[in-house]
């Protein structure tokens, strides 16, 4: 074999390693989208369970205990592995809010993702809004995801519940007790009555009984308090 013919025979060599070398990758994509898409598979069933099972379920418990409050059916605003449950204003809770649980996962779906996300608005106090929980795909334990969503609905009901008593939210509701002249959240007023068609707010009983005996007394010079 002449020079000529050696390099051609390295020439041939080399393109024939590289276009095995491309042959390998373009399998090992194969195989590899392959797997990605017995995971999606596995993650789409197990999804699809879990938020029939878990997600749903707990919001509709939730949305159970406020009169405000009413879960998010339509398919074009809620995604299919998602919960919302949304809470509209109130005097009682003056402010609109919204909770969102839901599943996902990572680009390879290799790990199943736990998605909590809230708002509250308008926004007077700080709050978690969001959150997430990474768990392999191969090994998601449906009483770990029950417990993980479950301690994120406890944290929204903390951040909720402050609406109720916030100064800057129940600044409408606040009444003075035309006795004591103590602040009093009608929302909360211990008791109440009515004279001359105008709803009187108090602390304690004993502030309403001084009231009844004499309410031209406390009124005299006062604006009421409605």
């Amino acid at each position: 074999m002449n020079a000529m013919e050696k390099l051609e025979q390295q020439i041939k060599d080399k393109l024939a390693e590289h276009q095995s070398t491309i042959e390998n990758h373009r399998n090992h994509l194969r195989q590899q989208m392959a797997e990605v898409d017995h995971r999606h598979e596995q993650y789409t069933a197990l999804a699809d369970r879990l938020t029939q099972e878990v997600i749903r379920p707990r919001l509709e418990k939730l949305a159970s205990f406020f009169d405000n409050a009413e879960m998010v059916r339509d398919s074009e605003q809620v995604g299919r592995h998602q919960g919302v449950c949304v809470f509209k204003h109130t005097n009682r809770f003056p402010a609109r809010a919204r909770l969102e649980l839901g599943l996902s996962h990572d680009r390879l779906a290799e790990n199943f993702v736990l998605t909590y996300c809230t708002q509250i608005l308008p926004i007077f106090f700080d709050f978690p809004k969001q959150d997430e929980k990474l768990m392999p795909l191969e090994s998601v334990d449906d009483g770990k995801v029950a417990e993980w969503f479950d301690e994120k609905i406890v944290a929204f009901l903390d951040a909720y519940l402050r609406l109720e008593t916030h100064q800057q939210y129940q600044s409408d509701n606040i009444v003075t007790d035309p006795v004591c002249g103590m602040p009093v959240n009608k929302l909360h007023a211990a008791v109440r009555m009515d004279h001359g068609g105008v709803t009187y707010y108090f602390c304690v009983e004993d502030c309403r009984k001084k009231f009844a005996a004499a309410p031209d007394h406390y009124i005299t010079g006062k604006k009421p308090s409605r």
